[in-house]
């Protein structure tokens, strides 16, 4: 009997996700939703170096290593790809199969199968398509909390996937876990809290040593995940222990300082300090348009030093508590506006998902009055001020996408809806009118969802058209190497008049993985070991050396001037001129600098 109904209950989530699938494959396409995807995937895959390789930067050293051994095995297959929407997807089926197997009665399972399949659909359902590792890794620790709050004790056996999926999250994205470990940790105090409120209060020897053992039970867990935490990053130690890695981890982290949370300086407003670090103009200019591994003297030290400098200056502009004033008004705002999406990402907006929250929150305060369990109201103002101090962080910081602020929206409904299942004690009317409102906000939004998807892939589509006409031309010159403006890389939105995406690539569709004779003069993995390894094979020790040789060829769009290119070769030494070889789809110029003799 037990066996049966484990049987139907997988059946019936199976069956769930499948129309899930169906409506998205409707919807549109996966595409990587952004090019760190597509780089990530390109050295992984070994696209980038011609090997695949392990040590792909952006993720911990034991799951880019697993990932790469996939690439080893068949170099054909979009593993990393099917890595990501299979995570998603495998989230959405746990989900769904607890809900299912938690709740006894067909009608509650309705009430609350509705409301996740409404967030999924409604709120969700971009991510689905235009998936991006940081929303992945967020999507796997909202799962884990959602089953360690629904688990039927705090025990390491019931909650072994809650733990296998965080350490996953935190090997996929380290920085992502380790911000939505703070909600995971408030849903696992709930679960302790609650669980113990049902343990007879009587101080007799019994009660007590239930209640020992249930808090040894759940700081067990949390040591357990702590461990499996530490032991992730003792690996990744491990992976990234040669000198040039610990050498390039040190300038990746001070890139990440000043590229993402602060601003570049303008070089004649500062120039004492630039002077002072011996870094000149046309130096400084290749920090601006991020083409800084033309040069490089460019190194740790250098960007470390521009990051504090830039950061000193910030703090002078503005005083920290007109930030703490702008930023709660920036919070508060964003909790009550409701504008509808507009487009895929930018401008940015809330809706629906604050409103789900907001849903949700009322929604439980009614319920536990109803009830008469009022003490439980806490749980919901512990998760609010989690949440709160969690929206601080990241818009004080300026660093708050939708990768960011989107799955964070999720793992605080699916707390919520968690909450709410473990305390339910009866079919309420209450619980039924909260499914019913987030139902019809998940509808609502639903028609302005898959406009946003549709016109994304419009415009995705054109975008890959062009690209995909330079890296055919790149591909026809196997004999050649092309070096590219960082910027170039991104989107050529300067060369034309009209919207155009950002650049990402299609999943699962024309997978080539085989070396590609072109890198970018910056970027994230520049001056990496990789990076070295990639201009070694191409024959070259530098991109400055490189530029100047016969087979090497600079790309950037045909609305920038290279008179920065020209300038810093000047100022090493050699006059170059650049030269005009071709332009491709009307955006790219291909460029040959000629060294130009003296006058």
């Amino acid at each position: 009997m037990v066996k049966s109904r484990f049987n139907k209950n997988i059946i019936a989530s199976m069956l769930i996700l499948f129309v899930v699938m169906m409506v998205t494959a409707i919807l549109g396409d996966y595409f990587f939703d952004l090019n760190d995807d597509c780089l990530m995937k390109d050295i992984l895959s070994g696209s980038y170096t011609g090997t695949p390789e392990g040590n792909n930067i952006q993720m911990l050293y034991p799951i880019s290593l697993c990932l790469s051994l996939f690439y080893r095995i068949s170099r054909a297959v979009d593993w990393y790809g099917i890595f990501l929407c299979f995570s998603q997807y495998l989230c959405i089926f746990l989900i769904v199969k607890r809900i299912i197997s938690f709740i006894p009665e067909n009608k509650n399972r309705v009430l609350f199968v509705s409301i996740f399949i409404s967030v999924i659909l409604g709120f969700y359902v971009t991510h689905l398509l235009y998936v991006q590792y940081t929303v992945v890794c967020a999507f796997m620790s909202a799962t884990a909390a959602f089953l360690i709050l629904t688990a039927e004790s705090g025990g390491i056996r019931e909650n072994i996937l809650s733990v296998i999926l965080i350490i996953i999250a935190f090997l996929l994205r380290s920085e992502m876990l380790l911000l939505t470990l703070p909600m995971a940790g408030v849903a696992i105090f709930i679960k302790w809290c609650i669980t113990r409120s049902q343990i007879s209060n009587n101080d007799d020897v019994s009660s007590l040593g239930e209640k020992k053992k249930l808090f040894f039970q759940y700081l067990k867990l949390c040591v357990v995940i702590i461990a499996g935490l530490l032991v992730c990053s003792l690996l990744n130690k491990a992976g990234y222990s040669r000198a040039d890695w610990k050498e390039f981890n040190r300038l990746f982290d001070n890139r990440t300082e000043l590229y993402d949370f602060q601003s570049i300086p303008d070089y004649q407003e500062h120039k004492d300090f630039y002077d002072s670090i011996g870094l000149s103009e046309s130096e400084q200019k290749l920090l601006v348009n991020y083409n800084f591994g033309l040069d490089d003297e460019i190194d740790a030290d250098l960007l470390g030093e521009v990051a504090e400098y830039a950061k000193s200056i910030r703090g002078k502009e503005a005083p920290v508590s007109q930030r703490l004033t702008d930023a709660t008004k920036n919070y508060i705002y964003r909790l009550h506006s409701m504008s509808e999406p507009a487009s895929y990402e930018y401008p940015m907006t809330d809706f629906p998902w604050n409103l789900g929250i907001i849903i949700l929150y009322i929604g439980a305060v009614i319920y536990f009055v109803s009830i008469r369990k009022t003490k439980k109201i806490w749980y919901l103002v512990l998760l609010f001020a989690c949440r709160s101090s969690l929206w601080m962080y990241i818009i004080l910081r300026g660093r708050d996408p939708i990768r960011i602020t989107h799955p964070l929206y999720y793992m605080e409904i699916l707390i919520l809806l968690a909450v709410l299942m473990i305390s339910m004690e009866k079919t309420s009317r209450i619980i039924a009118s909260v499914a019913a409102l987030t139902v019809v906000t998940g509808i609502v939004s639903f028609p302005a969802q898959v406009i946003v998807i549709q016109n994304e892939k419009l415009i995705r589509e054109e975008m890959l058209a062009k690209y995909r006409e330079l890296s055919d031309y790149f591909e026809a010159n196997p004999d050649s190497y092309y070096l590219i403006d960082v910027y170039t890389s991104v989107s050529y939105a300067d060369a034309v008049d009209y919207k155009v995406a950002t650049y990402s690539e299609k999943m699962f569709e024309n997978v080539n993985n085989n070396f590609a004779n072109q890198d970018i003069l910056g970027g994230w993995a520049s001056k990496s070991p990789v990076y070295y390894k990639k201009l070694n094979r191409a024959g070259y020790s530098s991109a400055e050396e490189a530029l100047l040789s016969d087979n090497v060829y600079f790309v950037q769009t045909v609305e920038k001037d290279t008179k920065w290119l020209e300038d810093y070769y000047l100022e090493k030494g050699q006059k170059v001129e650049p030269v005009k070889i071709k332009t491709i789809a009307d955006v790219f110029v291909i460029y040959h600098l000629d060294k130009a003799n003296e006058d």
